[in-house]
Formats: C-alpha cells, sequence, structure tokens
C-alpha cells in the first residue's frame, strides 16, 4: 500500500553559492534557467550535490533573478497556449522592473549577464534602453558615467551638422 509520502516526489535542488557566502538551495528546474549553472552541472562528473560558487553575483541580486525565474517559469506555459497567458506574462515584465532605479537595474544586468539568465537579461536592457530613449547626450554621458571625448568647439561643431540628431530630446 502506498502512503502519502511515496507520491509526493522529492524536488531536485541545486545549491549557489554567492559572493557574500550565502548559500540559496533552488529547485533543480529553476536553477537550470541560469546558462552558467547549466554548463557547470552538464559537465561530466560533477554532481549536482555540489555547491556552485557564483563570485560575480551577490545574495541581493540573486534573490531578483531566483524570483524572476520562478515566476517567469509559472507564465510561460501558459503564455505559449493563449492570448490570455501572453498578456499576463507582458503585464509581468512590464512591471518587474518599473520601480527599480536605474543604478539597480544595472547591478543585476552584471548579475544576469554572469549567470546567462537570457530572458531576464532581454527585460533589464530593453528596460534601460526604454530610460535613455529621446534622452541628450548629457543624461545619458551623466548616467553612465562616461566623459565626452571631444573638445568643446569639436562637440559643439558635431552638434551643428547633425542637428536632426538633438531635435525632440526630452528634458533631462
Amino acid at each position: 500500500m502506498s502512503t502519502e509520502e511515496d507520491t509526493v516526489q522529492e524536488k531536485k535542488t541545486i545549491s549557489l553559492k554567492t559572493s557574500d557566502d550565502e548559500v540559496f538551495e533552488l529547485e533543480e528546474n529553476v536553477a537550470m534557467e541560469f546558462g552558467t549553472v547549466k554548463a557547470f552541472f552538464g559537465d561530466d562528473g560533477v554532481s549536482r550535490d555540489k555547491v556552485m560558487p557564483i563570485p560575480n553575483v551577490h545574495s541581493k541580486e540573486l534573490t531578483r533573478i531566483i524570483d524572476f525565474c520562478t515566476k517567469h517559469l509559472a507564465l510561460k506555459p501558459k503564455a505559449d497556449h493563449d492570448e490570455a497567458g501572453k498578456k499576463e506574462l507582458r503585464k509581468f515584465y512590464a512591471g518587474y522592473v518599473k520601480e527599480d532605479t536605474t543604478e539597480r537595474i544595472m547591478e543585476l544586468i552584471l548579475a544576469a549577464d554572469y549567470l546567462n539568465v537570457n530572458d531576464f537579461l532581454d527585460l533589464l536592457n530593453q528596460s534601460v534602453a526604454d530610460r535613455i530613449k529621446n534622452k541628450s547626450v548629457e543624461y545619458v554621458r551623466k548616467l553612465f558615467g562616461i566623459e565626452s571625448d571631444f573638445t568643446p568647439e569639436e562637440e559643439a561643431e558635431l552638434r551643428q551638422k547633425y542637428a536632426w540628431a538633438f531635435e525632440g530630446v526630452d528634458e533631462d
């Protein structure tokens, strides 16, 4: 006779250790959303019981990436089958990083890039692109900490030559 315990399958987990020495235990399906994790455990002879170090990712960013992947995995099958599911996934995407600062998004981009979480990376990059759309050169330079390569005279010449590129720019 089978018991309830026999029918409940134990979920496989993978452990990740962040740069601040925090260990996260993730469900395997969530962890396999990370290309870096998939490659690490895909190597012959690497046991799933081993704790994988992720020295370039802080626990704060990993928490958000895990949250994104968990929710994305739950919504994706619905989005693949019907329009209501696609709408729900788009709504999730639209709101997920809306309240984050650009600096926070940049930190998440670095972590998502290191872990190779492409769906999240695409969302983050689009968010940054939306934030700099129609912004002035000065705004973008300040945002990314870029110093101008041009002398004031060279920049004035370029602004005059390519005046069309500076039309319709939002105020900073």
